[in-house]
């Protein structure tokens, strides 16, 4: 049985794509019957002709338009709001038996005799967001760079509070530790505050209530688009970021990620972090480079070997290393160069703290 949403895409879409026909006929009609109109319907004519021209015109941008976008056009955006980026999850998107995303189908909570585990616990850069076949992603690179067992323990917008709780919830199930990654991005801090789930729903409120928005790929896509250029929550979304590195909130994060450090050593793992730089802002402007150095010392007062991979991608800072212009996160020539360091990160040996 088809919901209204579907009846509606095939309404729109049949317009859309049928209506440069209908004007184009129109228009051919009209050539005819303007060879036969007197100099007194000169006037009318010229336009009458324009207005269909136009009209041609405007229906030819939309059947283009909605064509690649409802059949061509597949990745993400960040905040992962638009129809687009919905199919781009339907169509790439496989969780495992864990519920995490993955082409292995199982995470066995006992480890392998002589094997070494390898446990990421991340977000949506470690899931792979954007990344349209799992295998490109750095984890699972680093799981055919050093034939490790590797788990993939991350979701899209995954705080460290939600870190902290998978990381509890496997010890409850019976999982066992050996060396853990948290892959750490500089929003993670986000769920100290409220303030934070006030601006996501702040992003995510107002969806389209347009028919022709809300049923067309073209459309919504611009659509989001436009709110992202001139929405101040999404524009100074990572401005948000940056001030809560500072007083309680970073206290409070510091506290967070210690626990998270002791929970995992008292369970037999050796903790260990990777830290993304924002992608998209790279350059001698980086905002951010005062936190990775607060981050930096954190990490060494605590004892846990720590890769910043700031300095690695700054060195080729000139790349293109985002999924694409509305989308942040990192793409597949990211997760490639990040993988090789990460794997060379994780064969030194470095003594428990």
């Amino acid at each position: 049985m088809k919901t209204f949403a579907d009846i509606g895409d095939v309404l729109v879409s049949v317009l859309f794509l049928g209506l440069p026909v209908l004007i184009g006929a129109a228009g051919a009609w009209f050539i005819r019957w303007s060879g036969r109109a007197g100099r007194r319907r000169r006037a009318a004519t010229v336009i009458l002709g324009n207005a269909l021209l136009s009209a041609f015109l405007v229906s030819l941008l939309l059947a283009v338009g909605e064509f690649y976008f409802r059949f061509c056009y597949d990745t993400t955006d960040a905040f992962g709001l638009t129809r687009v980026n919905q199919r781009w999850f339907d169509r790439h998107w496989r969780p495992n038996n864990a519920g995490f995303r993955d082409n292995v189908s199982d995470y066995p909570p006992t480890r392998t005799p002589g094997r070494r585990r390898i446990t990421f616990i991340g977000d949506s850069f470690t899931a792979g967001h954007g990344i349209p076949n799992v295998e490109d992603r750095f984890a699972n690179q680093i799981r055919h760079l050093t034939q490790d067992e590797v788990h993939v323990m991350a979701v899209n917008g995954y705080d460290t509070g939600d870190e902290i709780f998978v990381a509890e919830e496997l010890v409850r199930q019976g999982y066992q530790f050996d060396q853990v990654v948290l892959v750490y991005v500089l929003n993670d801090i986000g769920d100290v505050t409220d303030e934070a789930y006030i601006v996501d729903a702040r992003v995510r409120s107002n969806p389209p209530t347009n028919f022709f928005i809300r049923h067309s790929f073209f459309l919504d896509t611009y659509y989001y688009w436009f709110r992202g250029r001139f929405d101040p929550d999404v524009s100074n979304y990572y401005q948000f970021v940056r001030k809560l590195y500072n007083g309680p909130t970073w206290e409070a994060q510091q506290k967070r990620l210690l626990s998270l450090r002791d929970f995992i050593e008292s369970h037999g793992g050796r903790f260990r972090v990777v830290t993304f730089p924002f992608l998209h802002r790279l350059g001698p402007g980086y905002d951010y480079r005062p936190v990775h150095a607060q981050l930096g010392q954190f990490w060494r007062d605590a004892g846990v070997p720590h890769l910043d991979l700031l300095p690695l991608f700054e060195a080729h800072a000139s790349a293109n290393w985002v999924v694409n212009r509305h989308d942040a996160h990192p793409n597949q020539a990211a997760h490639a160069l990040a993988a090789k360091a990460i794997a060379e990160f994780l064969q030194q040996d470095f003594p428990p703290h």
